[in-house]
């Protein structure tokens, strides 16, 4: 495989200046475009969009904006994308001409290409078996705090162009389902944070199994659905058609995003490469001294499971310990505190 053998399709938003939050989506292109050397670079983004001078382009696709639904989660205002994720990401990856494609958000960027190296490998020890490589922020723990089955990642995703385009072939979500939650209430049992979903499914998720269930994966019939079924499938999906590494393993900076990688709860939350490795490649075939790396798993697992077991054991106190109006209470830091312990242990 060839860096000419690759297609970046940044997709969404563009403006042509550095934003308020200090966004700058053309250094975002130009930078990637320097790791990247050869490959050629697609824009897909909506119809008008504003482009520097001298913008290092091989094409350029608007597509016309099919609008916002509603908020994906009760207590947050931000609109739901998805609809506008699936038009731009569809139109970029309809456009590419490589074997291979990497679709980015236009906010992200890459400082290496570090992706290259993992999937090369990886594709050797899989005999030349093609897989979607993602990221671990945010692909979801359904055993953990969230438990959201099928939450793939979307801030990047490298493979065969042909697998890309499967994935990003869903069906626009209704309006329905993006409300779903207005009056109908959650399953039983659900956490503090599934709780906060107005949407029938999370975002990731509603990609995720439009694509493994056109593969004959059982998938949830909720959000929060952890039946033995689906979460059996999940595992044999990221087994067989997935690989996931974190950011720095992927060369992705996602400048919006720096907090999540130093946030102990999110990396108990995610998962992260070494649990995926732990479940696809737990004989650690093609590793020279599996040793260190054995005992890292270990001590992840270790983790996980005292961290899962204290979010159980303290569920009365979830409204309180999650309340993002009181983020200084004695009890809410005391929580994070110990959340740090248990990922240092």
């Amino acid at each position: 495989m060839k860096t000419a053998d690759i297609t970046l399709v940044f997709q969404g938003a563009f403006k042509p200046y550095i934003t308020r939050e200090r966004e700058d989506f053309a250094r975002n292109i130009k930078l990637t475009r320097k790791v990247l050397p050869g490959a050629r670079v697609i824009l897909s983004t909506w119809a008008g969009a504003e482009l520097p001078p001298g913008m290092a382009l091989d094409a350029l696709v608007e597509s016309e904006d099919p609008g916002s639904l509603a908020p994906l989660k009760l207590d947050n205002p931000h609109a739901n994308n998805i609809n506008r994720q699936l038009v731009s990401a569809r139109a970029g990856l309809a456009a590419v001409g490589t074997p291979y494609a990497v679709k980015l958000r236009t906010d992200c960027f890459l400082e290496h290409a570090g992706f290259l190296d993992y999937y090369r490998e990886q594709l050797l020890l899989d005999g030349g078996h093609e897989r979607l490589l993602a990221c671990s922020f945010f692909t979801l723990d359904p055993t953990m705090f969230e438990r959201l089955p099928y939450h793939l990642s979307d801030w990047f995703q490298f493979g065969p162009t042909a697998l890309l385009q499967d994935y990003w072939s869903a069906p626009p979500m209704s309006a329905k389902d993006a409300r779903l939650h207005e009056t109908q209430g959650h399953a039983a049992g659900s956490t503090v944070f599934e709780r906060k979903f107005r949407a029938r499914f999370a975002v990731e998720q509603y990609l995720c199994m439009h694509f493994a269930r056109a593969r004959g994966y059982a998938c949830p019939r909720f959000l929060n659905d952890t039946a033995d079924t689906v979460l059996a499938d999940f595992e044999r999906f990221l087994v067989r058609d997935v690989m996931l590494l974190d950011p720095w393993q992927i060369g992705l900076r996602f400048m919006k995003y720096d907090w999540v990688g130093a946030s102990s709860f999110q990396r108990l939350n995610n998962l992260m490469h070494l649990d995926w490795l732990a479940l696809a490649n737990p004989q650690l075939a093609g590793v020279a001294d599996p040793a260190p790396l054995r005992r890292l798993i270990e001590r992840r697992r270790r983790q996980k499971a005292l961290a899962r077991l204290a979010f159980q054991r303290s569920s009365a106190l979830h409204a309180m310990l999650f309340d993002p109006q009181r983020p200084h209470h004695p009890m809410r830091r005391l929580a994070a505190r110990i959340v740090r312990r248990l990922a240092q242990s």
